[in-house]
């Protein structure tokens, strides 16, 4: 904040992409007048919390979330906004591919900690376990 109004600044702001998340039945309604603010960029699709705002906690496939999903991306690419799809690994890109997404989030920040956890843990647990017997 200590270069606020400053030239810098204001081209750092006008740099920033503005992204919104989608992750409720009421937004996913309102697609159309929700992607016409001003300055929007960019729109990814959250399909657990919509899941859960549909009654269909856990079911990311559900056939309502999937159809709740392509209508989110088609309306940004029809606005000219980047659709962003939230993807585990590359494995799962092919379909957003073909929709024609472009940006992609590999994995939540819970997924990458817990496998981080979950793999070094295990080389610890092993290495602690050696200790013990020896």
């Amino acid at each position: 904040m200590r270069e606020g109004g400053t030239p810098a600044y204001v081209k750092a702001l006008d740099d920033v992409v503005i992204a919104i998340m989608v992750e409720k039945r009421e937004c996913v309604e309102n697609i159309d007048a929700v992607l016409s603010v001003p300055g929007l960029d960019m729109v990814q699709f959250g399909p657990g919390d919509y899941a859960m705002s549909i009654g269909y906690p856990g079911q990311f496939q559900h056939p309502d979330v999937l159809r709740a999903e392509r209508a989110v991306i088609e309306a940004a690419l029809k606005k000219g906004l980047r659709p962003r799809a939230e993807i585990f690994d590359e494995s799962h890109a092919s379909r957003y591919l073909e929709m024609g997404v472009q940006h992609f989030c590999m994995g939540s920040d819970v997924h990458i900690l817990h496998n981080c956890w979950r793999d070094h843990g295990k080389g610890l647990r092993e290495a602690l376990n050696g200790v013990r017997r020896g």
